[in-house]
């Protein structure tokens, strides 16, 4: 029965103290539980040379991603939304910019109380991501020129 609770001990001790290594597991896991309690399907992974990880999981029937900080901060979150949900200036500036492009996808991304969207659209001759902000602001972040 001794050796039982040593060994109990030592698990409970090795335990807590891989908590601390892993902060997915232990700052992190906590801060996205206070965050996001009700999520589901959560999947985690640590982005390449940086301090950061993705969860990437079910909420409110939508699929978002939350990145955090290795403290625990909650740095930026991420969805796809209807184009539907563009801001109207948004979409009015596409429509004037890129007449010639249809909306492929909208990803929402917030990050420091600033939302922005990354509008992907299409045509026959190229494609291209587009960074709005809400007020209509666009800049292209990528184009590429379709082969024919």
């Amino acid at each position: 029965m001794k050796k039982i609770i040593v060994l109990a001990a030592a698990a409970v001790i090795s335990l807590s103290s891989f908590a601390n290594v892993d902060p997915i597991r232990g700052v992190v896991l906590q801060a996205f539980r206070a965050d996001f309690g009700n999520a589901k399907n959560v999947e985690w992974k640590s982005i390449e040379d940086t301090d950061l990880f993705q969860a990437t999981f079910n909420y409110e029937n939508s699929q978002l991603s939350a990145f955090y900080n290795a403290e625990g901060e909650l740095v930026a979150t991420a969805r796809y939304v209807s184009q539907d949900n563009l801001p109207i200036m948004v979409t009015k500036k596409i429509r004037e910019s890129y007449p010639e492009h249809v909306i492929k996808n909208v990803i929402e991304h917030i990050a420091n109380n600033t939302t922005t969207y990354h509008v992907t659209l299409a045509s026959p001759k190229s494609s291209m991501m587009v960074t709005a902000t809400p007020s209509g602001q666009l800049s292209v972040f990528k184009k590429i020129k379709n082969k024919l």
